[in-house]
């Protein structure tokens, strides 16, 4: 019985995490185009430094230690950041320059 609960529980969470993707994903455009006075560059910085902050406090609570979060080779860290930070800053770019409604198409559509 704790097995079924268990895994019910584990289903659930994982249910509530990707929806929150989800909802985080689909509200990325509007939130960019609100965000109209703020630069690309710098919107891209807020946002990654919102990432860490919330991340070193998940670690905190967790207690982790800071180093678990960099077991990665610096290699993979500067592809893993540099793509996402470069993806993000041409997005912004993208929806301050073009109608939102057209460059998000353009975006969802790469495959």
């Amino acid at each position: 019985m704790t097995e079924f609960v268990s895994e019910r529980a584990t289903r659930r969470r994982a249910t509530l995490i990707g929806g929150g993707a989800v909802l985080l994903w689909g509200t990325l455009a509007p939130l960019t185009v609100w965000t109209a006075g703020i630069p690309p560059f710098q919107l891209v910085a807020m946002a990654f430094a919102a990432a860490v902050a919330l991340t070193a406090a998940m670690g905190a609570i967790r207690r982790r230690p800071p180093a678990a979060f960099f077991r990665h080779p610096p290699a993979a860290w500067m592809l893993g950041v540099g793509g996402l930070f470069g993806f993000h800053f041409f997005l912004f770019v993208a929806l301050r320059t073009a109608p939102a409604v057209e460059a998000n198409l353009i975006n969802y559509l790469w495959p």
